[in-house]
C-alpha cells in the first residue's frame, strides 16, 4: 500500500507531537483543541447560518449587543457614589482561561469627564474587587481603595489613590466644561470597563513552536504559570512590576511602550461585574450588576491595548468590521439588525435606546424615600463637537441661555433633554382626579409633568424630597446634583406610593443607521431604521425605616430595581435627509 499523504493540519499535529515530554504532549493536545474548538465554532456558525436563511434570524456573536445573560466585553456600571456616607464596592469577574487587559475608567457625573483611567490585568479566572470612598470632609476628592493583587498599571498604592479633576478644571476649552472645577465632581458618576485584549504568548503560534520572550502573559498570571501546573504556587500575580516597566519603555524593543499589541491579541468577551452601595451607619446596602456589551470588537487584525491613561479605547471603538460597527436590538419580540459606521458612538447608543422608563416610588413621610438613577453613558460622545450628534438635541435649551462662548455645548446648566413624567398612585389614580372624589364632566386633563429635562449625564432624580436636595443632598445616594420632582394631586396632596412612566426626549430625539441605498442608488431615497428616545440606563433604589423597631435595632430596609424600559423603532425612508415611516420593522 503507497504512502498516506498527510494533510498540513495533520503535519502539524505530528510536529507538534515530536517534542519530547510534557512539551510535545502539551503542544499536541493544544493544536487539537484549538483545532476541534474552531471546528465546532465553524459548524455551529454554519448550523445558524442556515438556521437564519430560513427563519430570518441573525447571529448575536457578530454585532455588538446588549447580553441579557450579563457577559461581555464592555462593563457599564451606571452609578458610583461616596456622598451622603456612602461609598461604593465594584468588582469585575474574568470567567475564562485567558489573561485579560481591561480599561478601568471612572467618570464624572456632570459631564462624564474622566477622573480616573488605568489598566487592569486579569488572571484567568480572576476577580478584581476595590472601594471607592469618601477621603474625607464630604467635599473632597473620592478615593479607590482596593487589597486586590490583581496587576494594574500604574499600580495602585496601599493607601489608594484619590480622583483627579485635571480633565475639566484646566486652562483650555477642552479642559474647562464651564461647570464648577472642584473636587467635589468626583464624588458621583458612572464606571466603564472596555476589555482591550487578551495576553497571549503564543496565539499567533497555535502549536507553540516559537518560545515566549516576554513574560507577560505569566506575570499577570496568578502563581506565574499560566498553564495552570504550578500546584502550590502563591494565589498572587508573579510580577505585575514587569507589566509597569513593559509601559515605562524600560524593557527597550520588547515592550508595550514601543507596540502596545505585542503578545496581545483581541477581546473575547466573558467579563461581569457588579457594584454596591453601602452606607455603613445607616445599615443600607444596594446591589447591582453591570451592563454587558458583547460583540463590541471583532476585527481579527489587533487589540486595542493602549497605554494607562489614554482616551482610548472608548466607547467609540467598537467595530463589527472595517468600517463598520452594526448592533442587534430586540424591540417587541423581533430581532432588528442595525448599520452604523466605527469610530461613532451610534452602536453602543442604539442598544441603549429607550422612550420610556418605567418604576416603582414609594415617599412615605418619616418611613421611605425613593431615587431613581438616570445614566447616559454615551451623551458626552455625541456633543464633544460645536453641533450634537443624534439622538441628542442638535441644540439644548440650557446651551442658549448660558452659552459661554467656548465653543462646547455642555455649559453653566448642562446640556438638557426634554423628558415627561407621568405618574400614578397604587390604586390606579391619575392626577387628573382627586382620589376618592366623583368631578363633573369634562374632566380636568391628566397632570403630566411637562417642561422637565434631564441635564447631566449620570442624573439622580428624587420624589418628593424638596427640603432634602435644597439643603444640598439627596436621602439616600447623597447626590449633590440630583433633581427633585413633587408628585402632586390637582389639589396639591402629594401622591407617596405608585408608579411612574417617564417619557425619554421628544420627536426630535432619534438616531437614524446608515442603512441601504434605494433603487439604482440614484434616486436619493435609503431605507433606514429609525429609533426613538435617547440611550440610557439606570435604577431605582428606595429606603425604608421602621421607626417602631426596638431599641437598639437597626431598622432600614433598601432596595433596588433596574429599570423597566421601551423601544420605539420603525422602518423609513429617507429623502434629503427627511425621515418617511414606512413601518414598524418590531410589527
Amino acid at each position: 500500500m503507497g504512502a498516506v499523504a498527510l494533510t498540513p493540519a495533520c503535519q502539524a499535529a505530528q510536529k507538534a507531537a515530536s517534542g519530547s515530554g510534557r512539551g510535545g504532549a502539551k503542544a499536541l493536545w493544544t493544536y487539537i483543541f484549538r483545532s476541534v474548538l474552531m471546528k465546532k465554532n465553524s459548524l455551529t456558525t454554519a448550523v445558524v447560518a442556515g438556521v437564519a436563511g430560513a427563519a430570518g434570524l441573525v447571529n448575536v456573536a457578530t454585532a455588538v449587543n446588549l447580553n441579557p445573560d450579563g457577559l461581555g466585553q464592555v462593563l457599564i456600571y451606571p452609578y458610583y457614589t461616596v456622598n451622603g456616607g456612602n461609598a461604593t464596592l465594584i468588582s469585575v469577574v474574568n470567567t475564562v482561561d485567558e489573561v485579560k487587559a481591561v480599561k478601568v475608567r471612572f467618570l464624572e457625573a456632570k459631564n462624564s469627564r474622566e477622573v480616573l483611567d488605568f489598566n487592569l490585568y486579569l488572571s484567568p479566572f480572576d476577580v478584581w474587587t476595590a472601594a471607592v470612598t469618601d477621603n474625607g470632609g464630604g467635599t473632597t476628592a473620592a478615593r479607590l481603595f482596593t487589597s486586590d493583587t490583581s496587576c494594574t498599571v500604574p499600580t495602585i498604592p496601599a493607601g489608594g489613590v484619590d480622583f483627579r479633576n485635571f480633565a475639566y478644571a484646566g486652562n483650555t476649552p477642552a479642559t474647562n466644561d464651564d461647570a464648577e472645577n472642584d473636587l467635589g465632581r468626583t464624588r458621583e458618576g458612572h464606571i466603564e470597563m472596555i476589555e482591550m485584549g487578551v495576553v497571549d504568548e503564543d496565539w499567533d503560534d497555535p502549536i507553540e513552536m516559537i518560545s515566549a520572550v516576554t513574560g507577560f502573559e505569566a506575570a499577570a498570571t496568578h502563581g506565574g504559570d499560566p498553564d495552570g501546573v504550578g500546584v502550590g504556587a502563591p494565589a498572587v500575580p508573579a510580577n505585575c512590576q514587569l507589566l509597569v516597566n513593559s509601559w515605562a519603555n524600560n524593557l527597550g524593543a520588547n515592550d508595550w511602550a514601543s507596540n502596545p499589541d505585542l503578545d496581545v491579541r483581541g477581546p473575547t468577551g466573558g467579563l461581569f461585574g457588579g457594584a454596591i452601595i453601602v452606607n455603613v451607619a445607616n445599615g443600607t446596602a444596594f446591589s447591582y450588576n453591570a451592563d454587558a456589551i458583547d460583540g463590541f470588537y471583532l476585527l481579527g487584525d489587533g487589540s486595542l491595548h493602549t497605554n494607562p491613561g489614554n482616551l482610548q479605547p472608548s466607547l467609540l471603538s467598537a467595530a463589527t468590521a472595517a468600517g463598520e460597527a452594526d448592533s442587534i436590538i430586540f424591540d417587541n419580540g423581533a430581532l432588528i439588525t442595525l448599520d452604523f459606521a466605527s469610530g461613532r458612538p451610534d452602536a453602543v447608543s442604539s442598544i441603549f435606546m429607550h422612550d420610556n422608563i418605567y418604576n416603582e416610588y414609594s415617599t412615605v413621610d418619616g418611613f421611605s424615600d425613593t431615587e431613581w438613577v438616570v445614566t447616559f453613558p454615551t451623551k458626552r460622545l455625541h456633543i464633544e463637537s460645536t453641533d450634537a450628534l443624534a439622538p441628542f438635541s442638535t441644540v439644548s435649551p440650557s446651551h442658549d441661555d448660558n452659552d459661554s462662548g467656548d465653543g462646547f455645548l455642555f455649559d453653566v446648566s448642562g446640556f438638557c433633554e426634554p423628558i415627561n413624567v407621568t405618574y400614578f398612585d397604587r390604586e390606579e389614580q391619575e392626577t387628573g382626579v382627586a382620589p376618592g372624589t366623583v368631578d363633573f364632566s369634562p374632566p380636568p386633563p391628566s397632570q403630566d409633568i411637562v417642561g422637565l429635562s434631564l441635564c447631566w449625564e449620570a442624573n439622580v432624580i428624587t420624589w418628593n424630597q424638596n427640603a432634602e436636595v435644597t439643603a444640598g443632598n439627596s436621602a439616600i445616594l447623597g447626590s449633590r446634583f440630583a433633581r427633585n420632582i413633587d408628585l402632586l394631586d390637582i389639589d396639591n396632596a402629594v401622591f407617596t406610593e405608585g408608579w411612574i412612566a417617564m417619557a425619554i426626549g421628544d420627536q426630535f430625539n432619534y438616531l437614524l443607521d446608515l442603512g441601504v441605498s434605494g433603487a439604482g442608488d440614484d434616486t436619493g431615497v435609503e431605507a433606514r431604521n429609525q429609533l426613538f428616545g435617547l440611550p440610557l440606563t439606570g435604577f431605582s433604589v428606595s429606603n425604608f425605616t421602621n421607626a417602631n423597631a426596638s431599641p437598639g435595632v437597626l431598622a432600614n430596609y433598601s432596595t433596588i430595581s433596574k429599570h423597566r424600559a421601551s423601544r420605539d423603532s420603525q422602518s423609513v425612508t429617507v429623502t434629503g435627509g427627511v425621515p418617511t415611516p414606512t413601518g414598524n420593522p418590531a410589527s
